[in-house]
């Protein structure tokens, strides 16, 4: 008898990417073939996300096409979007199976053959763990999950109604799990969470994401480290100095060569460049003390990578309100942005806020602000000509020509030439020129 086809596609942030690793591994155990999600399937799953109104338009879209592609499917939706409307899903995109975030770990009662369930209440209690993953299909990099939930209640923000409360991963878990993505032969492990910052705050053992990370500096089969996104308020002086440092400890020496195991690269939302924008937003910090913790990191080490998450549009944003915010971005030594045009959530305090700007009028900003990354991203780019860098080896040259693509430890893309049994390692590159944001140069040896 054929085994059973099952077919998954993620929508939204790298926790999603992360949890529909989980589920692919335990359809994988129940007997299922994973296909791709354009064929045929008995089983279609699809991850929500419902951050934006295009993210949950996008998941109505899917279902349809699944439930073309084979119309005797099972549809089975989860995610966020899941966790805020399930009826929705049932009534308006023809889902058989809704099931919330705290469900995504077990399968086993919802799928056919052995799942009899077709929904969840929904109010299952939050877990601090979930099933671990020995893989990332389609990934060079694997992402390991910390944390997840959000206490912080920004208005704009649906994360803390449909993610729960903050909640860390026992640190044991952590290092279990990036052990079994070591073993498995990734190069870097990104660390990931809804609000990374607030790990370990409630654990009952003393660990905060800095002695974690030290911690995971340690393993010796570690390549290489990333952190994503941390809230400006979290950045303390001692992490700031073990990212520029390279994760190597401060009084010791390495015996390492290179940049060190932790990469030098931080992400760090700024949402808006004008305060009362920010007051609005509640967001705990203004452009004040934002501008210290970027020159802090900046002077510890020039190399290093900045990102910047900006909201256009939000709600009573005016002319000169956005300007204060491209005059800010412009002033702040910031490597590239993530851009996003504000999207009314329901439920949210933004939504209810009076004069909420037009679309047109939020497209044109994030336009403006898009061009301003790309001008950064460049710049950044061009002062890393003429040194050495360390990068993970992502595609082959069956997929790009004669070269390999690769990234940098600072978050830039690169090509070397090379052979094809380097993808998936950590070398060194030289680099010797640049187009655009994009390095080019030579290996030099694989660390």
């Amino acid at each position: 008898m054929a085994r059973p086809t099952a077919a998954i596609n993620t929508l939204g942030c790298k926790l999603n990417q992360f949890e529909s690793e989980q589920m692919r591994e335990q359809l994988e155990a129940l007997g299922y073939c994973i296909v791709p999600f354009g064929e045929l399937a008995d089983l279609y799953v699809i991850n929500s996300c419902v951050v934006t109104t295009r993210a949950a338009r996008d998941c109505r879209r899917l279902c349809r096409l699944a439930k073309r592609l084979n119309p005797d499917s099972v549809l089975l939706v989860t995610g966020c979007y899941a966790e805020l409307s399930p009826q929705q899903l049932r009534e308006i995109a023809a889902a058989d199976i809704v099931i919330g975030n705290a469900a995504r770990g077990r399968l086993a009662d919802f799928v056919p053959p052995a799942g009899t369930a077709h929904s969840t209440d929904l109010l299952l209690p939050y877990a601090k763990t979930g099933p671990m993953i020995r893989t990332m299909s389609g990934h060079t990099r694997a992402f390991v999950k910390i944390q997840e939930g959000c206490d912080a209640h920004c208005t704009y923000c649906i994360i803390p109604l449909v993610r729960g409360p903050s909640r860390s991963i026992p640190a044991s878990d952590v290092i279990k799990q990036v052990d079994l993505l070591v073993a498995a032969g990734y190069p870097e492990v990104v660390l990931i969470g809804t609000h990374l910052g607030q790990y370990g705050a409630d654990l009952s053992e003393d660990f905060d994401l800095t002695r974690l990370v030290r911690r995971l500096c340690e393993l010796p089969d570690l390549p290489r480290l990333r952190l994503s996104s941390i809230e400006p308020r979290e950045i303390t002086d001692e992490l700031i100095e073990l990212v520029a440092a390279g994760g190597r400890c401060l009084d010791a020496d390495s015996s390492r060569p290179g940049q060190g195991k932790l990469c030098r690269h931080w992400h760090i939302p700024l949402q808006s460049g004008c305060d009362e924008i920010l007051h609005r937003m509640n967001r705990p910090y203004d452009t004040g003390f934002y501008r210290s913790v970027i020159e802090k990191i900046k002077s510890n080490q020039p190399d290093t990578a900045i990102g910047a998450d900006v909201i256009v549009g939000f709600p009573g944003e005016t002319d000169e309100q956005f300007e204060q915010t491209r005059t800010f971005i412009e002033s702040l030594p910031l490597s590239y942005l993530h851009v996003f045009t504000y999207s009314a959530r329901p439920g949210t305090a933004a939504a209810r806020m009076p004069d909420q700007v037009p679309g047109q009028v939020r497209k044109e900003r994030n336009h403006i602000l898009r061009a301003i990354s790309e001008r950064k991203r460049a710049a950044f780019a061009e002062k890393m000509v003429g040194k050495q860098l360390e990068v993970v080896i992502e595609q082959s040259p069956e997929a790009c020509g004669d070269t390999l693509k690769a990234i940098t430890d600072n978050y830039l893309r690169a090509t070397v030439t090379g052979s094809p049994e380097l993808v998936g390692s950590v070398a060194k590159m030289q680099v010797t020129e640049v187009d655009g944001a994009t390095l080019h140069g030579e290996l030099i040896d694989t660390v």
